[in-house]
Parts: structure tokens; sequence; C-alpha cells
């Protein structure tokens, strides 16, 4: 749970930073009730919707949905991660880092990624200087025939790395680095016990994270030599499907509208030098949730601007349904044939440039463009089954204008009637539903976490975990006595079990839980909103001890209620084998009416329902 840093300390930022105090810096606040409104800082609005609660130290947005602590608004606002955010108030409040020996497995890991980055940092510093001497001519002259100026290749850090086996090695043993720590930053290569560079005679481009560090480096050869590419390999520090190429140059840009995602470094450099600041490139591999998540934390609004030609149209198709994952409005910027982003700025120009960008297609749209070039339209099988398949796609459409455009448009091009296509995509629709239902009652069956059973009664039970959830934030005897009453209980929704575990978590580490600290700990933004939703509702009981047992006992009928399913399956399923004379079927038999009879006169006390 710490993320390499301790609970106590990450509970006392939180707790020195009251959130009115912290979002007073960001935005107005007025109070109305119990609580503070302010204008939302993470979308526009004219009338206060933006809901900060002191006593649970959370916010909530009735407008767009956010919400969250202390830490969760610092990200937001600040583009941070969770640990940079609880760093970014620890030094508002003028707090140090934790150094005691307790902590010393964190700080020693803290301590190499850092040794790892000065190394890196020193590096690129000398692959640089390389760049601009006589030796690096060759590399320079190659940079200036693709169109870079002096201030773009020094924005970017550009370098060289000199046609030697050991020059590079020898200037950074010379600073005090040992050479176990350069081969561990991925600079060096042993083989059979000879040590040397592993970048000679490659431009270099510096990897660099979006707070500034040289994480690794990228190398290029200027000749036909075999990789044409090579990336520094993994490390502590260095993990390619979370890093992006030039995100710490298009984030400088406020305010950031959208994020253009390319394939390569000189793309994104290129694009750069043509003034669109705002894009970036995954290294050299398919682009990840990871990668996602990233670029959603700066905007959503992403633009896809990958090389035309098949592999690069197949990467797109890929990388459509991860981003949108991830909570992105994805856009594809289209490319003739073959043509990349640096071929269309220096064969068209920016202007040229620019028109791509207004005339990107947006996800269903190359979705569906994509899928007809690969079928044949004077093949009637093969129209049949682009049609299908383009249905399928059409499903993910909500808005029905927007899908009726898309039917029309499939209309003129395979000649079928819009009205068979509705009927196709209503077909689809209802096998799927079909389908979900199937899956969600052999999911129940099987005593699957997190999804809900249709009958109200299992409803009842959702509501009990959630109100013992809330019962728990009462204190700590409270939480300690209720997580004592559910020992041998389950939680049938999922995010009730996480939440559930980190309350234990808290409370093994001397944490007293509360809404504001349990958020520190859920990081999915759904999961996150259905944790709010269950902390800022106010309940008053008037019996909390019997209130308390009463949730209990619903949990026990649900679990009696489950026990009966399970017990009824396996007897259908030996029934069904010819075992119904069995010793196991007659004691399964037995189970089902001992425990049918158990929930008709409600004993739902621990010794029944075990």
């Amino acid at each position: 749970m710490s993320r390499f840093l301790p609970e106590e300390f990450i509970e006392e930022v939180r707790g020195i930073n009251e959130i009115s105090d912290v979002i007073s810096e960001y935005i107005h606040l007025e109070p109305k009730g119990k609580n503070l409104f302010g204008l939302c800082p993470f979308h526009s609005e004219k009338t206060p919707s933006f809901s900060v609660d002191p006593t649970r130290q959370i916010y909530h947005c009735f407008g767009c949905g956010q919400g969250g602590n202390v830490f969760t608004f610092i990200m937001g606002l600040e583009k941070l991660d969770f640990v940079d955010a609880v760093k970014f108030l620890a030094d508002r409040k003028g707090i140090d880092l934790p150094s005691s020996p307790r902590w010393a497995g964190n700080e020693d890991f803290v301590e190499r990624s850092q040794l790892l980055m000065d190394i890196n940092r020193e590096a690129a510093l000398f692959y640089h200087d390389r760049l601009f001497s006589p030796e690096g001519e060759g590399a320079l002259n190659y940079l200036r025939s693709r169109g870079l100026s002096k201030a773009t290749i020094k924005a970017f850090g550009l370098g060289y790395a000199p046609d030697a086996w050991e020059v590079t090695k020898n200037f950074l043993t010379e600073k005090g680095f040992k050479e176990q720590d350069l081969a561990d930053a991925g600079l060096t290569v042993d083989r059979n016990g000879r040590v040397y560079d592993r970048f000679r005679n490659r431009i270099i481009y510096p990897i660099i994270d979006h707070r500034d560090r040289v994480l690794g480096f990228g190398g290029r050869v200027m000749d036909d030599a075999i990789p044409k590419y090579m990336n520094s390999p993994e490390s502590q520090v260095f993990k390619k499907n979370s890093i992006l190429f030039g995100l710490n140059l298009a984030i400088k840009q406020r305010p950031i509208h959208s994020l253009i995602i390319v394939e390569g470094y000189m793309d994104v450099i290129a694009l750069y030098q043509s003034g669109f600041y705002n894009a970036v490139a995954s290294l050299g591999t398919a682009l990840t949730a990871n990668h996602a998540k990233l670029m959603r934390r700066y905007t959503p609004d992403i633009f896809i601007a990958y090389d035309g030609d098949t592999a690069g149209q197949a990467a797109t198709v890929r990388s459509l349904d991860v981003l949108r994952g991830a909570g992105c409005n994805v856009k594809v910027i289209r490319f003739p044939n073959g043509m990349d982003p640096d071929d269309a700025l220096r064969s068209q120009g920016t202007e040229y440039f620019s028109k791509l960008i207004q005339k990107a297609a947006p996800l269903i749209e190359f979705k569906l463009e994509h899928l007809l070039s690969e079928y044949d339209l004077d093949d009637q099988e093969q129209k049949v089954d682009y049609a299908t398949k383009a249905a399928n796609i059409l499903l993910k459409v909500e808005n029905p204008l927007e899908r009726d455009v898309y039917i029309q448009r499939l209309n003129k091009i395979t000649g079928f009637k819009p009205e068979l296509l509705y009927r196709l995509i209503t077909q689809i629709e209802n096998r799927t539903k079909q389908q979900g239902l199937k899956r969600k009652i052999i999911g129940n069956n099987r005593h699957t976490m997190g999804i809900k059973h249709p009958s109200s009664k299992v409803s009842l039970s959702i509501k009990a975990e959630e109100d013992l959830l809330r019962l728990m934030m009462m204190g700590k005897k409270y939480a300690t006595d209720i997580l004592a009453m559910l020992e041998d209980l389950e939680f049938e929704d999922s995010t009730h079990v996480k939440v559930i575990t980190i309350i234990r978590d808290l409370l093994a580490g001397g944490i007293e839980p509360n809404p504001a600290s349990i958020l520190n700990y859920i990081e999915d933004d759904q999961e996150r909103s259905k944790v709010l939703d269950i902390f800022r509702l106010e309940i008053e009981y008037d019996n909390v001890d019997r209130y308390i047992l009463d949730c209990i006992k619903e949990l026990r009928r649900s679990q009696l209620e489950r026990q009966g399913r399970d017990l009824k399956e396996q007897i259908l399923r030996l029934n069904n084998a010819g075992s119904s004379d069995s010793d196991e079927y007659m004691e399964l038999v037995e189970k089902l009416r001992a425990t049918t009879l158990k929930t008709k006169l409600g004993r739902f006390g621990k010794e029944e329902v075990m």
C-alpha cells in the first residue's frame, strides 16, 4: 500500500494539509450548509457544483463527477502521480521525507534510483557535448540534413555516441561512478569478461520523463547497420511501457488541449520544430494502458498519428481501444499510404499537417474505414460479413443521431436498407444481453465477486455492506468490532472487498480508518467514485449497535442463500451424471435440506451458517 512511502508519513501529510485550505489556494470556496462550494477546476461551469466536505476531508463535483481527497486533488490539478503529490504537500508544510532506519529498504531503493538517473544525466551531457565536437560532425550534419535547428537539437538534448569501445565508460568512471552501476544503468555491455559501451557511433536521444529526469537512451545509426534503433535495456528506472518520449516538453505548454501520439523519435522532433509542441511517442513498443493513463492525466483528447503504411494502420487499430479504455477521446490523423508525420511536414509543410488534424477521423469512423479496406464488396458474402462486423462496431455508439449517420453511410456503401441494418444491430444487442445475463447467472452460482444477483434480497445485502463500511468510519472501536463480526463472512461487491482490505491494513498499521485515508489506495476512477458515494451519504441510526447486528444478519442470510444455490448446482450435476444414489448425492441433499430450513426459520447466527 505504501508505494515506497510509509503509511504513517502519508497520513501525517494528509492530516496536516487540511483539504479546504489546500483547495482554497486554487479556487474560491463559500460555505453552504455543512460543506463548502466553488466553481469546479476540472471542468468549465458558471454555477458552483464543486463541494468540499471538511469533516470527511473529501471533495466531489456534482457536475463532472470528479472526487477524492487532498492527494487526488493535487494529482489532478498539478498533474502528479500519487508519490509526487505526497511530496508536493509535504513540501507545502515543510515536512522532510522519512529517513529513519525503519524505512531503510525504501530509502535504498530511492537512493539507487537517483544514482542511476545521475549516471544517465552525466552520460546525456557527455553525448550532447560530443555531438558538437569534431568527432560528431557527421552526426550533426545528418541531423541538419533532416532539417533540425540547433535550438531543436538542444531542446531534446540530442547527442552522439563516439565510434569507440570504451570512451563513455572511461568518462563516467573518471567521474567516480562504478562499472557495475554503469551496467545497471544500461550504458555498458559485458561480453565474455570484456566491458564496453552499449551505444557506439549512434545519434543519441535522451529519454526524459515528465519530471525532467533522464531515464534512458535511444540510439540511431546513420548508415545501414543493424539494429537501426537501440534503446536502453529495462532497469530500475527505465520501464518502456510507462514512458513517453517528448512528454517532458509537451506538458510545458499550457493549457494542454490535446496530445499527438506518433511512432518515432524523429516524428516527435519534427512536429516540435514545426510548432506542434504536443507530440509524444512510445519507445518502439505497442501503446500500453500505462501510456494511455499517463496521457489521460494531462488531457482526454488524443490524436493518433501513426505512419500511413500497413504496419502503422494496424498499430492504430490496436491503440484505439487502449486509449478509449483509459477514458480518452480519440481521433486518427490519416496520412497517404507510406507517409509518416515527418514526411508530411517536410514535403507538404505545417499548413498541410494542420488540415490533416482538422480532418482527423473519430474512433468509430476510422474503425469502419479500416474494416472496409479488408473487404471486397463486389463479393456478396464479403459484403454481408463487412456489414455484420460494422454493426458490431456501431453497438458502441450510444448517441442515436450519431449512430444514424453511420447507418446511412453503411447504406450507401453496401446497398443494405437502413431498416435492415437497424434490425441487425438490435439482434446483436439482444444476443449480447442474453450472453451477458447467462454469464452473470453463472458468475453468481460460482460466487463471483462483484456481481449482483437480480433479486431484491441480495440487493439488500449489498446495501448492508455499504452501511457497514459507513459505520466503520465512526471510530477505531467500531471498525475493529465490525471486522471481528465479519471474520467468517465474505462481501459480494469487489469494491467493498477492496475497502475492507484497506481498512484492515490501516488498522494493522495503527492508523484509524477514515474516508480520506481509504481514498489514498483507490486508484481506479470508477471505484473511487463508488467509494465516494458510500461515504458522502449521511445516515442517522436510532440504535447503532442494533443496526450493525441487523446488517450482519442480512449478510449471513445472503450467505445461506448462496450456499443453497451452490448445493443445488452440485446436486444437479450429480443427477445428470447418473449418481443420484451415491453417498455424496445423499449428503448434499441433506445439507441442502438443513440449509433451506435454516433460511426459512431465519436462523442466521454464526454457528448456523458456518
